[in-house]
């Protein structure tokens, strides 16, 4: 720790079938060796590698002074960084709304920086997205509409559909299936880039040196400035936010431009970017237009069970289910050929023709049931005095007929 401050915590799940998965056979405490980085200054290298390979996950402890921010709590609250408080309260002094405006956070965490953005209208619409579902649950009283799930992934999305894309993703590194790793910053602005309006408004907040991971989408697609944080802000996490507004493809020259900037700018040490550009006290208002185009999907792939419940129990699909799938009881039995005087005894004893019956005017409630009982048909004693008895079940057909005119009670055996 004396040669560096700790500066990056990277978890980091590599398939089974990747080459990195055979380097790696036991945790190992590694010496610290001199490295060049890409700009030539002296970095301690990897100091410790701790490994579990039945779980595939690799951790790496990195000692430096370099810009890589600090991902242990990134890891385990999933990269979720609020925007804080004092940051919130500027961008609202610097952002207005059209009546009618819809918002979008994909990464709406809560949905309190969406919220108080909003609370200037009545007359906003504002949609979220969160991937834990405690906080989606808590964003959904904030918000008009939140969907809980995978952002990148599970999402269907009207495109075109909203006036401000509010973008504060996680801060973390992804691993695709061929095994190239990819800022999931930059896979956020790539996914969600389609569902802006031309002349929308981007809000993205970021680390500033991960703009050279989204500066090609943001240099052909926005016309943008770069903002630092409050400089009491700026220091736990460096990060900036890019105002752009959307536009049509950009020249290829001045893309290229900008992009190069967008790179020069991430290469900077945290000061020197300070003092190349303007603070968020500094930004240019903006005002974020009504959309046009109507918003016709903003669905998840995967139900919520909290909201699913409710539904089922409203719609009574549960309820028919299950009708459906438990037999019918057979209360009904048509007979091939008439009945005889016998048959309808039988029936009457067994109970089928149990219930109240009319003829002529006459009421009769009926029942009828069949009493087992035990009938003595010898007896036989020896010499000695034993002897065996001889029984016979008995069934007797009994019918309770209650006359409902008469108020009278039989019993017919």
């Amino acid at each position: 720790m004396a040669t560096g401050m700790l500066a990056a915590f990277r978890r980091t799940v590599i398939p089974p079938n990747h080459p990195c998965r055979k380097m790696f056979l036991s945790n190992r405490l590694h010496q610290p060796q001199e490295k060049d980085n890409e700009r030539s200054e002296k970095i301690p290298a990897a100091c410790a590698i701790t490994c579990n390979l039945r779980a595939g996950i690799f951790i790496f402890f990195t000692l430096s002074g370099g810009k890589t921010m600090a991902r242990l709590a990134s890891q385990a609250k999933a990269g979720f960084y609020p925007t804080p408080d004092k940051v919130c309260d500027l961008l609202k002094t610097k952002i207005s709304f059209e009546d009618g405006a819809r918002l979008l956070d994909p990464c709406c965490g809560e949905g309190k920086t969406l919220s108080n953005l909003a609370q200037q209208s009545m007359a906003l619409t504002t949609y979220g997205i969160e991937l834990d579902h405690q906080r989606a649950q808590r964003a959904k009283s904030r918000l008009t509409k939140v969907l809980w799930g995978d952002g990148l992934t599970e999402m269907k999305i009207s495109p075109h559909s909203f006036g401000l894309l509010y973008l504060n993703p996680p801060y973390d590194t992804a691993i695709n299936q061929d095994g190239k790793s990819q800022r999931l910053e930059a896979q956020f602005l790539r996914r969600y880039l389609g569902t802006l309006q031309q002349g929308g408004y981007l809000v993205l907040i970021i680390p500033y040196y991960i703009l050279k991971h989204c500066a090609k989408p943001l240099a052909r697609y926005f016309k943008i400035q770069v903002l630092g944080f409050p400089e009491d802000e700026f220091l736990p996490f460096k990060q900036c936010i890019v105002v752009g507004r959307k536009q049509l493809l950009a020249p290829r020259e001045q893309a290229i431009q900008i992009e190069s900037h967008l790179v020069e700018l991430s290469d900077m040490d945290p000061d020197e970017f300070m003092d190349s550009v303007f603070t968020l006290e500094d930004m240019a208002p903006i005002i974020v237009p009504v959309t046009s185009k109507p918003l016709l999907n903003f669905t998840a792939n995967k139900t919520d069970p909290l909201e699913a419940i409710p539904l089922v129990r409203k719609v009574g699909v549960l309820k028919n289910l299950l009708e459906d799938l438990t037999p019918k009881k057979n209360t009904e039995i048509r007979p091939l050929t008439p009945l005889e005087n016998g048959h309808l005894a039988l029936m009457l004893a067994g109970g089928y023709m149990n219930g109240a019956i009319e003829k002529d005017g006459r009421q009769l409630v009926i029942k009828g049931v069949v009493r087992k009982s035990e009938k003595v048909i010898s007896v036989h004693e020896n010499e000695s005095g034993e002897g065996t008895i001889t029984t016979r079940d008995q069934y007797t057909p009994t019918v309770k007929v209650i006359d409902m005119q008469a108020a009278e009670l039989l019993n017919v055996q």
